[in-house]
Protein backbone atom coordinates (compact mmCIF):
# COMPACT_ATOMS: atom_id res chain seq x y z
CA UNK A 1 0.00 0.00 0.00
CA UNK A 2 1.22 3.67 -0.75
CA UNK A 3 0.05 5.01 2.60
CA UNK A 4 -1.34 3.27 6.01
CA UNK A 5 -4.91 3.24 6.80
CA UNK A 6 -6.60 2.96 10.27
CA UNK A 7 -9.87 2.13 11.58
CA UNK A 8 -12.25 4.94 12.10
CA UNK A 9 -14.48 4.36 15.47
CA UNK A 10 -18.31 5.94 15.59
CA UNK A 11 -21.61 5.36 14.38
CA UNK A 12 -22.35 2.19 12.18
CA UNK A 13 -21.72 3.65 8.90
CA UNK A 14 -21.29 1.30 7.15
CA UNK A 15 -17.84 1.14 4.99
CA UNK A 16 -15.14 4.05 3.18
CA UNK A 17 -12.62 3.93 0.91
CA UNK A 18 -8.56 4.02 1.66
CA UNK A 19 -8.02 6.40 4.08
CA UNK A 20 -5.44 7.49 6.78
CA UNK A 21 -7.70 8.24 10.48
CA UNK A 22 -6.93 8.19 14.31
CA UNK A 23 -6.93 5.18 16.77
CA UNK A 24 -5.18 2.11 14.79
CA UNK A 25 -7.01 -0.22 16.17
CA UNK A 26 -6.45 -2.73 13.55
CA UNK A 27 -3.00 -2.35 11.31
CA UNK A 28 -4.61 -2.03 7.95
CA UNK A 29 -1.00 -2.22 6.56
CA UNK A 30 -0.37 -5.80 8.37
CA UNK A 31 -4.11 -6.36 7.23
CA UNK A 32 -3.21 -6.39 3.80
CA UNK A 33 -0.07 -7.67 4.00
CA UNK A 34 -2.01 -10.91 5.47
CA UNK A 35 -4.96 -10.32 2.39
CA UNK A 36 -2.18 -10.29 -0.21
CA UNK A 37 0.03 -13.36 1.21
CA UNK A 38 -3.48 -15.21 1.76
CA UNK A 39 -4.09 -14.28 -1.90
CA UNK A 40 -0.48 -15.72 -3.38
CA UNK A 41 -1.55 -18.92 -1.94
CA UNK A 42 -4.91 -18.98 -3.30
CA UNK A 43 -3.57 -18.60 -6.98
CA UNK A 44 -0.51 -21.09 -6.09
CA UNK A 45 -3.32 -23.59 -5.54
CA UNK A 46 -5.09 -22.74 -8.66
CA UNK A 47 -8.72 -24.14 -7.32
CA UNK A 48 -6.81 -27.81 -7.31
CA UNK A 49 -7.44 -28.44 -3.85
CA UNK A 50 -11.14 -28.82 -4.18
CA UNK A 51 -11.89 -27.60 -7.72
CA UNK A 52 -12.81 -24.04 -7.11
CA UNK A 53 -10.02 -21.29 -5.75
CA UNK A 54 -10.69 -20.03 -2.40
CA UNK A 55 -9.72 -16.74 -2.86
CA UNK A 56 -12.90 -14.11 -1.70
CA UNK A 57 -13.73 -11.39 0.07
CA UNK A 58 -12.09 -11.13 3.93
CA UNK A 59 -13.17 -8.86 6.90
CA UNK A 60 -11.14 -9.12 10.10
CA UNK A 61 -13.26 -7.87 12.91
CA UNK A 62 -12.01 -6.24 15.88
CA UNK A 63 -14.65 -8.21 18.57
CA UNK A 64 -14.65 -5.27 21.47
CA UNK A 65 -15.64 -2.38 19.21
CA UNK A 66 -16.66 -3.87 15.87
CA UNK A 67 -13.92 -1.89 13.87
CA UNK A 68 -13.19 -3.55 10.89
CA UNK A 69 -11.07 -4.10 8.05
CA UNK A 70 -12.57 -5.23 4.58
CA UNK A 71 -10.55 -6.45 1.73
CA UNK A 72 -13.49 -5.26 -0.63
CA UNK A 73 -16.69 -3.18 -0.79
CA UNK A 74 -19.85 -4.62 -0.57
CA UNK A 75 -21.64 -5.10 -3.76
CA UNK A 76 -24.50 -2.84 -2.13
CA UNK A 77 -22.68 -0.93 -0.42
CA UNK A 78 -22.23 2.67 -0.76
CA UNK A 79 -18.84 4.05 -1.99
CA UNK A 80 -16.38 3.95 -4.24
CA UNK A 81 -15.26 0.60 -5.80
CA UNK A 82 -11.66 1.58 -5.04
CA UNK A 83 -8.90 -0.74 -5.25
CA UNK A 84 -7.12 -1.56 -1.05
CA UNK A 85 -9.08 -1.91 1.77
CA UNK A 86 -12.26 -0.65 3.09
CA UNK A 87 -12.98 -0.07 6.48
CA UNK A 88 -15.68 0.59 9.12
CA UNK A 89 -17.90 -0.39 12.11
CA UNK A 90 -20.08 -3.81 11.88
CA UNK A 91 -23.36 -3.78 13.18
CA UNK A 92 -24.79 -5.21 16.48
CA UNK A 93 -26.64 -7.45 14.84
CA UNK A 94 -24.13 -9.26 13.19
CA UNK A 95 -21.88 -11.93 15.25
CA UNK A 96 -18.04 -11.21 15.32
CA UNK A 97 -16.25 -15.08 14.85
CA UNK A 98 -14.19 -16.74 12.91
CA UNK A 99 -16.56 -17.71 9.98
CA UNK A 100 -18.39 -17.64 6.99
CA UNK A 101 -20.57 -14.92 7.04
CA UNK A 102 -23.31 -13.35 4.53
CA UNK A 103 -23.57 -9.50 4.71
CA UNK A 104 -24.99 -6.75 2.67
CA UNK A 105 -25.05 -8.94 -0.67
CA UNK A 106 -21.88 -10.68 0.46
CA UNK A 107 -20.46 -14.17 1.51
CA UNK A 108 -17.34 -13.16 3.55
CA UNK A 109 -14.89 -15.28 5.31
CA UNK A 110 -14.82 -13.41 8.78
CA UNK A 111 -11.95 -13.62 11.31
CA UNK A 112 -11.27 -11.94 14.42
CA UNK A 113 -8.61 -9.62 15.03
CA UNK A 114 -6.12 -9.83 15.88
CA UNK A 115 -4.44 -12.59 13.30
CA UNK A 116 -2.11 -15.13 14.38
CA UNK A 117 1.49 -13.49 14.33
CA UNK A 118 2.87 -16.76 12.31
CA UNK A 119 2.70 -16.21 8.59
CA UNK A 120 1.78 -20.30 8.82
CA UNK A 121 -0.82 -19.88 10.93
CA UNK A 122 -2.15 -16.95 10.00
CA UNK A 123 -2.64 -18.86 6.29
CA UNK A 124 -4.58 -21.85 8.08
CA UNK A 125 -7.02 -19.47 9.59
CA UNK A 126 -8.12 -18.02 6.80
CA UNK A 127 -8.06 -21.01 4.59
CA UNK A 128 -10.31 -22.43 6.92
CA UNK A 129 -12.28 -19.85 7.09
CA UNK A 130 -12.33 -19.65 3.71
CA UNK A 131 -13.04 -23.15 2.91
CA UNK A 132 -16.45 -22.06 5.45
CA UNK A 133 -17.20 -19.64 2.42
CA UNK A 134 -17.31 -22.08 -0.29
CA UNK A 135 -18.58 -25.14 1.69
CA UNK A 136 -21.82 -25.27 0.75
CA UNK A 137 -21.46 -24.65 -3.18
CA UNK A 138 -19.18 -27.79 -2.89
CA UNK A 139 -21.64 -30.19 -1.48
CA UNK A 140 -19.17 -30.34 1.71
CA UNK A 141 -21.11 -29.57 4.58
CA UNK A 142 -22.27 -31.76 7.18
CA UNK A 143 -24.67 -32.55 10.12
CA UNK A 144 -23.44 -31.74 13.27
CA UNK A 145 -23.95 -34.07 15.87
CA UNK A 146 -24.00 -33.42 19.60
CA UNK A 147 -20.79 -36.38 20.15
CA UNK A 148 -21.75 -36.64 23.81
CA UNK A 149 -19.99 -39.73 23.90
CA UNK A 150 -16.54 -38.01 23.65
CA UNK A 151 -17.41 -36.24 27.29
CA UNK A 152 -17.52 -40.00 28.40
CA UNK A 153 -14.41 -41.62 30.05
CA UNK A 154 -14.39 -44.29 27.34
CA UNK A 155 -14.60 -41.83 24.32
CA UNK A 156 -12.31 -39.17 25.58
CA UNK A 157 -9.53 -42.62 26.41
CA UNK A 158 -10.17 -43.98 22.96
CA UNK A 159 -10.25 -40.35 20.91
CA UNK A 160 -6.61 -39.48 22.16
CA UNK A 161 -5.50 -43.24 21.72
CA UNK A 162 -6.46 -42.41 18.11
CA UNK A 163 -4.55 -39.12 18.30
CA UNK A 164 -1.47 -40.07 19.35
CA UNK A 165 -1.33 -42.76 16.93
CA UNK A 166 -1.89 -40.37 14.23
CA UNK A 167 0.98 -38.48 15.44
CA UNK A 168 3.36 -41.30 15.30
CA UNK A 169 2.23 -42.28 11.75
CA UNK A 170 2.57 -38.42 10.75
CA UNK A 171 6.23 -38.18 12.05
CA UNK A 172 7.31 -42.07 10.50
CA UNK A 173 7.39 -44.25 7.11
CA UNK A 174 6.59 -47.39 5.67
CA UNK A 175 5.93 -50.17 7.98
CA UNK A 176 5.95 -48.02 11.09
CA UNK A 177 3.66 -45.40 9.32
CA UNK A 178 1.16 -48.46 8.23
CA UNK A 179 1.52 -50.10 12.32
CA UNK A 180 0.42 -46.57 13.68
CA UNK A 181 -1.95 -45.78 10.84
CA UNK A 182 -3.54 -49.41 12.25
CA UNK A 183 -3.62 -48.62 15.75
CA UNK A 184 -5.27 -45.60 14.95
CA UNK A 185 -7.89 -47.05 13.07
CA UNK A 186 -8.24 -49.51 15.97
CA UNK A 187 -8.48 -47.07 18.64
CA UNK A 188 -11.28 -45.34 16.21
CA UNK A 189 -13.31 -49.00 15.57
CA UNK A 190 -13.35 -49.62 19.46
CA UNK A 191 -14.79 -46.26 19.96
CA UNK A 192 -17.58 -46.53 17.81
CA UNK A 193 -18.16 -49.98 18.23
CA UNK A 194 -18.67 -48.84 21.87
CA UNK A 195 -21.06 -45.91 20.81
CA UNK A 196 -23.27 -46.51 18.33
CA UNK A 197 -24.01 -43.13 17.17
CA UNK A 198 -20.89 -42.12 17.22
CA UNK A 199 -19.92 -42.81 13.53
CA UNK A 200 -22.78 -40.60 12.25
CA UNK A 201 -22.40 -38.19 14.51
CA UNK A 202 -18.23 -37.94 14.72
CA UNK A 203 -18.46 -38.17 10.72
CA UNK A 204 -20.68 -34.75 10.64
CA UNK A 205 -18.24 -32.73 12.15
CA UNK A 206 -15.18 -34.39 10.85
CA UNK A 207 -16.88 -32.99 7.56
CA UNK A 208 -17.81 -29.69 8.37
CA UNK A 209 -14.58 -28.59 10.70
CA UNK A 210 -11.92 -31.42 9.44
CA UNK A 211 -12.26 -30.74 6.21
CA UNK A 212 -11.92 -27.19 6.76
CA UNK A 213 -8.86 -27.30 8.78
CA UNK A 214 -7.53 -29.58 6.67
CA UNK A 215 -7.77 -27.21 4.16
CA UNK A 216 -6.02 -24.66 5.89
CA UNK A 217 -3.03 -26.82 7.02
CA UNK A 218 -2.69 -28.50 3.03
CA UNK A 219 -2.89 -24.17 1.72
CA UNK A 220 -1.22 -23.17 5.22
CA UNK A 221 1.97 -25.06 4.97
CA UNK A 222 4.50 -24.24 2.26
CA UNK A 223 6.30 -27.69 2.29
CA UNK A 224 5.71 -31.34 3.63
CA UNK A 225 7.76 -30.63 6.90
CA UNK A 226 5.67 -27.61 8.03
CA UNK A 227 2.13 -29.50 7.32
CA UNK A 228 3.26 -32.21 9.28
CA UNK A 229 4.39 -29.45 12.07
CA UNK A 230 0.82 -27.70 11.70
CA UNK A 231 -1.29 -31.18 12.06
CA UNK A 232 1.08 -32.41 15.20
CA UNK A 233 -0.01 -28.63 16.45
CA UNK A 234 -3.53 -29.09 15.79
CA UNK A 235 -3.64 -32.86 17.89
CA UNK A 236 -1.32 -31.88 20.70
CA UNK A 237 -3.57 -28.41 21.45
CA UNK A 238 -7.06 -30.37 20.73
CA UNK A 239 -6.16 -32.63 23.64
CA UNK A 240 -5.34 -30.23 25.84
CA UNK A 241 -9.06 -28.74 25.19
CA UNK A 242 -11.42 -29.35 28.08
CA UNK A 243 -13.67 -30.84 25.63
CA UNK A 244 -13.33 -32.26 22.60
CA UNK A 245 -17.45 -32.60 21.46
CA UNK A 246 -16.62 -29.91 18.90
CA UNK A 247 -13.18 -29.70 18.49
CA UNK A 248 -12.20 -32.96 18.01
CA UNK A 249 -12.53 -32.75 14.24
CA UNK A 250 -9.73 -29.67 14.64
CA UNK A 251 -7.63 -32.75 15.23
CA UNK A 252 -8.08 -35.72 13.41
CA UNK A 253 -9.45 -33.42 10.00
CA UNK A 254 -5.64 -32.78 9.28
CA UNK A 255 -3.86 -35.68 10.49
CA UNK A 256 -6.32 -38.06 8.11
CA UNK A 257 -6.12 -35.26 5.32
CA UNK A 258 -2.52 -35.55 4.83
CA UNK A 259 -1.82 -39.36 5.42
CA UNK A 260 -4.04 -39.47 2.59
CA UNK A 261 -2.43 -37.26 0.45
CA UNK A 262 1.20 -39.19 1.20
CA UNK A 263 -0.84 -42.30 0.56
CA UNK A 264 -1.84 -41.18 -3.13
CA UNK A 265 -5.36 -41.57 -2.64
CA UNK A 266 -7.46 -39.48 -4.76
CA UNK A 267 -10.18 -39.06 -1.76
CA UNK A 268 -11.22 -35.67 -1.71
CA UNK A 269 -14.26 -36.32 -3.89
CA UNK A 270 -15.35 -39.28 -2.04
CA UNK A 271 -15.92 -36.86 0.68
CA UNK A 272 -19.11 -35.50 -1.55
CA UNK A 273 -20.65 -39.05 -1.13
CA UNK A 274 -20.16 -38.95 2.41
CA UNK A 275 -17.10 -41.38 2.66
CA UNK A 276 -15.37 -42.00 6.41
CA UNK A 277 -11.62 -40.43 6.28
CA UNK A 278 -10.49 -43.73 8.15
CA UNK A 279 -12.45 -46.28 5.99
CA UNK A 280 -10.34 -44.01 2.97
CA UNK A 281 -7.45 -44.35 4.91
CA UNK A 282 -7.85 -48.12 5.72
CA UNK A 283 -8.61 -48.53 1.61
CA UNK A 284 -5.88 -46.70 0.80
CA UNK A 285 -2.91 -48.75 2.76
CA UNK A 286 -5.13 -51.64 2.40
CA UNK A 287 -4.87 -52.66 6.21
CA UNK A 288 -6.50 -54.81 8.19
CA UNK A 289 -7.70 -53.07 11.04
CA UNK A 290 -7.63 -55.91 14.46
CA UNK A 291 -10.04 -57.14 16.51
CA UNK A 292 -11.62 -54.61 19.46
CA UNK A 293 -10.38 -56.87 21.56
CA UNK A 294 -6.73 -56.15 20.49
CA UNK A 295 -7.49 -52.70 22.20
CA UNK A 296 -5.86 -52.97 26.16
CA UNK A 297 -2.85 -54.63 24.28
CA UNK A 298 -2.44 -51.70 21.71
CA UNK A 299 -2.84 -48.90 24.71
CA UNK A 300 0.28 -49.89 26.12
CA UNK A 301 2.06 -48.82 22.88
CA UNK A 302 0.62 -45.19 23.55
CA UNK A 303 0.99 -44.92 27.32
CA UNK A 304 -2.67 -46.03 27.97
CA UNK A 305 -2.46 -46.30 31.50
CA UNK A 306 -1.37 -42.88 32.93
CA UNK A 307 -4.29 -41.64 30.52
CA UNK A 308 -6.52 -43.48 31.84
CA UNK A 309 -5.55 -42.46 35.35
CA UNK A 310 -5.52 -39.08 34.14
CA UNK A 311 -9.43 -38.87 32.66
CA UNK A 312 -10.86 -40.88 35.50
CA UNK A 313 -9.69 -37.77 37.91
CA UNK A 314 -10.96 -35.48 35.12
CA UNK A 315 -14.41 -37.74 35.12
CA UNK A 316 -15.02 -37.23 38.95
CA UNK A 317 -14.55 -33.75 38.34
CA UNK A 318 -16.77 -33.39 35.29
CA UNK A 319 -19.72 -35.25 37.23
CA UNK A 320 -19.90 -32.65 39.70
CA UNK A 321 -20.06 -30.05 37.28
CA UNK A 322 -22.81 -31.87 35.40
CA UNK A 323 -24.42 -32.37 38.60
CA UNK A 324 -24.78 -28.51 39.14
CA UNK A 325 -25.33 -27.53 35.46
CA UNK A 326 -28.41 -30.31 35.76
CA UNK A 327 -29.51 -28.38 39.10
CA UNK A 328 -29.52 -24.84 37.47
CA UNK A 329 -30.34 -25.85 33.91
CA UNK A 330 -32.79 -28.45 33.52
CA UNK A 331 -34.54 -29.45 37.31
CA UNK A 332 -34.36 -25.36 38.30
CA UNK A 333 -36.53 -22.43 37.07
CA UNK A 334 -35.23 -21.07 34.12
CA UNK A 335 -36.20 -18.74 31.41
CA UNK A 336 -37.12 -20.71 27.77
CA UNK A 337 -35.61 -19.26 24.56
CA UNK A 338 -37.30 -20.05 21.29
CA UNK A 339 -34.71 -20.07 18.72
CA UNK A 340 -36.30 -18.75 15.25
CA UNK A 341 -33.12 -17.54 13.41
CA UNK A 342 -30.32 -17.67 15.81
CA UNK A 343 -26.87 -16.31 15.21
CA UNK A 344 -24.56 -17.88 17.95
CA UNK A 345 -21.13 -17.67 19.29
CA UNK A 346 -19.35 -19.59 21.84
CA UNK A 347 -15.88 -21.38 22.35
CA UNK A 348 -15.77 -24.98 21.12
CA UNK A 349 -13.70 -26.05 23.27
CA UNK A 350 -16.07 -26.08 26.23
CA UNK A 351 -19.16 -27.25 25.89
CA UNK A 352 -20.71 -29.98 28.18
CA UNK A 353 -23.13 -32.54 26.65
CA UNK A 354 -26.55 -33.24 28.92
CA UNK A 355 -27.44 -36.20 27.56
CA UNK A 356 -30.70 -35.87 26.12
CA UNK A 357 -31.53 -32.54 27.61
CA UNK A 358 -29.22 -30.75 25.13
CA UNK A 359 -25.04 -29.53 25.15
CA UNK A 360 -24.34 -26.16 27.90
CA UNK A 361 -22.64 -23.67 26.12
CA UNK A 362 -20.42 -22.05 29.47
CA UNK A 363 -20.32 -18.96 27.66
CA UNK A 364 -22.12 -17.56 24.59
CA UNK A 365 -23.59 -14.47 22.71
CA UNK A 366 -26.62 -15.67 20.58
CA UNK A 367 -28.61 -13.35 18.37
CA UNK A 368 -32.40 -13.74 17.46
CA UNK A 369 -35.53 -12.33 16.71
CA UNK A 370 -36.11 -11.42 20.40
CA UNK A 371 -33.12 -9.56 21.03
CA UNK A 372 -29.23 -10.87 22.21
CA UNK A 373 -28.42 -12.72 24.87
CA UNK A 374 -24.46 -13.01 26.36
CA UNK A 375 -23.81 -15.15 28.81
CA UNK A 376 -20.08 -14.86 30.70
CA UNK A 377 -20.79 -17.61 33.25
CA UNK A 378 -23.48 -20.02 34.50
CA UNK A 379 -23.72 -21.49 30.73
CA UNK A 380 -26.85 -21.63 28.37
CA UNK A 381 -28.44 -24.58 27.83
CA UNK A 382 -29.16 -25.55 24.37
CA UNK A 383 -31.76 -28.25 22.99
CA UNK A 384 -30.42 -31.05 21.03
CA UNK A 385 -32.93 -29.63 17.95
CA UNK A 386 -31.24 -26.26 18.26
CA UNK A 387 -34.53 -25.04 18.74
CA UNK A 388 -34.82 -23.71 21.98
CA UNK A 389 -32.43 -22.37 24.97
CA UNK A 390 -32.34 -21.93 28.55
CA UNK A 391 -31.27 -19.79 31.17
CA UNK A 392 -31.32 -19.68 34.77
CA UNK A 393 -34.50 -18.22 35.85
CA UNK A 394 -33.61 -14.03 35.57
CA UNK A 395 -32.65 -12.12 38.99
CA UNK A 396 -33.49 -8.72 37.83
CA UNK A 397 -35.22 -7.12 35.18
CA UNK A 398 -34.45 -3.10 34.07
CA UNK A 399 -36.38 -2.22 30.86
CA UNK A 400 -35.79 -3.83 28.45
CA UNK A 401 -32.57 -5.77 29.79
CA UNK A 402 -33.19 -9.01 31.64
CA UNK A 403 -30.49 -10.36 33.89
CA UNK A 404 -29.08 -13.91 35.81
CA UNK A 405 -26.22 -15.47 37.24
CA UNK A 406 -23.76 -14.64 34.25
CA UNK A 407 -25.90 -13.59 31.93
CA UNK A 408 -27.81 -10.91 30.54
CA UNK A 409 -30.20 -10.18 27.78
CA UNK A 410 -31.22 -7.48 26.19
CA UNK A 411 -34.84 -7.78 24.35
CA UNK A 412 -36.15 -6.39 20.93
CA UNK A 413 -39.40 -4.42 20.81
CA UNK A 414 -42.79 -6.13 21.10
CA UNK A 415 -41.27 -8.94 23.32
CA UNK A 416 -41.19 -9.54 27.35
CA UNK A 417 -40.64 -12.61 29.96
CA UNK A 418 -44.47 -14.40 30.46
CA UNK A 419 -44.82 -17.38 32.85
CA UNK A 420 -43.93 -20.55 31.44
CA UNK A 421 -45.07 -24.21 31.47
CA UNK A 422 -43.67 -25.02 35.12
CA UNK A 423 -44.09 -22.78 38.18
CA UNK A 424 -40.61 -20.53 38.71
CA UNK A 425 -39.99 -20.89 34.89
CA UNK A 426 -40.57 -17.88 32.17
CA UNK A 427 -40.92 -17.70 28.40
CA UNK A 428 -40.00 -15.23 26.03
CA UNK A 429 -43.16 -14.57 24.15
CA UNK A 430 -43.85 -11.75 21.56
CA UNK A 431 -46.76 -9.28 21.78
CA UNK A 432 -50.07 -10.15 20.23
CA UNK A 433 -50.94 -7.95 16.71
CA UNK A 434 -47.06 -8.18 15.97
Amino acid sequence: MAHRAHLLLGAAVLLLSPAAHAAPLIDAREAQRAFDDFARTCREDGGKLWGTSLCGPLLLVEPETRAFVASELPKDAEGGGHPGLYVGVLPADQLVANTSMHWRGTTWAQLRAPLPEDPAQRRVLLAHESFHRVQEGLGLTGKEGGNAHLDSLEGRVLLQLEWRALARALGTQGAARREAAQDALLFRTARRARFPQATEEERGLERHEGLAEYTGVRLGGTTAAQRHALALRDLEQTAQRPSFVRAFAYASGPAYGLLLDEAGAQWRPHMREGADLGELLRSALKLQVPSTQEVAARENAYDGAALRRTEEARAAEAAKQLAHYRSVLVEGPVLHLPLRKMNIEFNPATLVPLDAEGTVYPTAHIVDVWGALTVTGGGVRMASDWKHAYVAAPRSTAGDTLSGEGWTLKLSPGWSAQPGARKGDLELRESAGR
